[in-house]
């Protein structure tokens, strides 16, 4: 039997925007979402493994895309997985990865994952602070999280 609904965050905690993803987490976790949580510094096979077993899967990873820094994104992984204008992005191996779940777990994988990237602005300084278009971007996708998972219930 699945479980309900998993948010995880993708990113490296100590480069500026890249840690969009982590830092929504963190604030999902200090709001007490009824959700289960969990943060991957890595878009491999470990993403595949925390999905599996859950009925919605809501990903948050930062991207470079040349859309405006804070820009937020909802695709699939249809779309991360095709299109052509994320080979520049990590996202890509995000969308093979999930797409290798379905083929090889297609029973255990989730019947909805929501991806949500944010548009990152710097992700080369070693730095815990995000900038400021990205952490009002990181914000408003804590907040779209919320409206998602009471919506699931």
């Amino acid at each position: 039997m699945k479980t309900k609904c998993v948010v995880i965050g993708i990113g490296n905690p100590y480069l500026q925007d890249d840690r969009a993803g982590v830092v929504v987490v963190e604030q999902l976790e200090r709001d007490n979402l009824p959700c289960q949580t969990e943060v991957v510094y890595t878009v491999g096979f470990e993403v595949m493994d925390k999905v599996r077993g859950f009925e919605r899967a809501i990903i948050v990873d930062a991207c470079k895309l040349g859309n405006e820094p804070g820009s937020i994104l909802e695709v699939t992984v249809d779309d991360i997985f095709t299109t052509h204008a994320l080979v520049n992005s990590h996202a890509i191996t995000l969308g093979t990865t999930l797409k290798t779940g379905y083929v090889c777990f297609p029973e255990e994988m989730p019947e909805d994952i929501r991806i949500l990237l944010i548009e990152v602005k710097d992700i080369k300084e070693f730095t815990q602070q995000m900038s400021p278009e990205v952490e009002r971007a990181a914000a408003e996708v804590v907040e779209r999280i919320k409206g998602l998972v009471a919506a699931m219930a």
